[in-house]
């Protein structure tokens, strides 16, 4: 495999190379600062280009100026540290792995040829963040419908009384808002707990704003 190392620490880019050469037996054919990345891995051609920042953001610019190469090597970055937002925006670019700086090493026998055929290689603590990326809307969506069914059993009145509670007001407050007895106001409270199937009025108003029913049409619902 042909390697380019891309990184403005010689230091770092001598570490690395050593990996690289002495325990992976890989070729390195060039290395350098991320300012002549687009000349040097146009001129040598390498399989794989290795881009080292401490910020992802560092790297942003010298892969998105990839696009003038005419053949686009697989690229792995590895970094300090880099957000969802960030993982997201390097993908976008077309980098084909991400590691951490800190356990690249650990991953780096398995990373390059993933990255080198296709694959996409991120260090376990990054996989993890996009996975929660991508499920979070999957289970706030099941939450969101499991509240919503669960809202859909109170009456008018009940969803009135849910609302203001949600608000923090004490059942002295709800029942003159909704011109009612306190006594009448603590019943609706214990039918909307247990249509709710809660115990407390955090957790009932927890499910409410789940659900998001509070819009005109469950108002004025009879």
């Amino acid at each position: 495999m042909r390697v380019a190392l891309i990184d403005d620490s010689r230091l770092s880019r001598a570490g690395l190379r050593a990996i690289l050469e002495s325990q992976l037996n890989l070729s390195v054919v060039a290395e350098g600062e991320a300012h002549d990345a687009t000349s040097l891995i146009a001129t040598t051609h390498p399989e794989l280009a290795i881009f080292c920042s401490p910020s992802h953001k560092d790297v942003i610019q010298p892969l998105a100026q990839l696009k003038r190469v005419r053949k686009i090597p697989a690229t792995l970055v590895i970094t300090e540290c880099v957000s969802e937002v960030g993982v997201r925006h390097l993908l976008t670019l077309g980098a084909s792995g991400i590691l951490l700086q800190e356990t690249a090493h650990l991953h780096l026998s398995w990373a390059l040829p993933a990255a080198l055929h296709g694959g996409c290689a991120l260090s376990p603590e990054i996989s993890r963040k996009v996975i929660t990326e991508y499920t979070a809307p999957v289970i706030e969506s099941t939450q969101k419908k499991a509240a919503q069914e669960k809202i859909c059993a109170l009456t008018a009145r009940e969803l009135e009384v849910l609302e203001l509670l949600s608000q923090g007001l004490p059942n002295q407050t709800i029942a003159n808002s909704l011109t009612i007895t306190p006594g009448t106001v603590k019943d609706h409270v214990r039918s909307v707990f247990a249509k709710l199937n809660v115990d407390n009025r955090l957790h009932a108003a927890r499910i409410a704003w789940q659900a998001r029913k509070f819009d005109a049409s469950t108002r004025d619902r009879k």
